[in-house]
């Protein structure tokens, strides 16, 4: 996301406001054979926080869920990172707008469709040195915040 940025005061705080216990960093080696070190963490009601760092010292993903019991006001507050260029005000209105655009879509294509509940992927929100996406499945969301080299 940006050089020298690790977000872990704003994963600390984040914990803090939403009672999500974090676990010990985790190190994962990827298709690619590249090792990656992981934060995660699990709160009440279904929410859950998952912290990526490529290189170990700077976090380059933030993965935000709600479960179906969950707050989805949870994934709003994951916009809050505090990453140097994201534009704040810019990804609450985008939340908001395709939070209710998933829905309608969710709703409209689980009325056509017998099988399955469908999976929805939000617009896709470009600010500063990340890209945000929402996708839900069934009553769960996920939100996920992107360092821009990880397109």
């Amino acid at each position: 996301m940006a050089d020298g940025y690790s977000g872990k005061d704003f994963l600390a705080g984040l914990a803090e406001d939403w009672d999500v216990v974090l676990r010990k960093p985790v190190k994962q080696e990827m298709p690619d054979g590249r090792m990656r070190t992981y934060i995660h963490g699990s709160g009440p009601d279904g929410i859950f926080v998952s912290a990526g760092y490529a290189d170990h010292r700077n976090i380059s993903s933030l993965i935000c869920t709600s479960e179906s019991s969950g707050d989805v006001r949870f994934l709003d507050a994951c916009t809050e990172l505090d990453v140097a260029g994201l534009d704040h005000r810019k990804a609450h209105a985008w939340f908001d707008k395709v939070k209710k655009r998933t829905d309608r879509r969710h709703e409209r294509e689980a009325a056509q469709s017998p099988g399955p509940a469908p999976w929805v992927v939000s617009d896709v929100l470009t600010s500063g040195p990340v890209i945000l996406v929402l996708d839900r499945a069934n009553r769960s969301y996920r939100l996920r915040i992107l360092g821009r080299a990880a397109r």
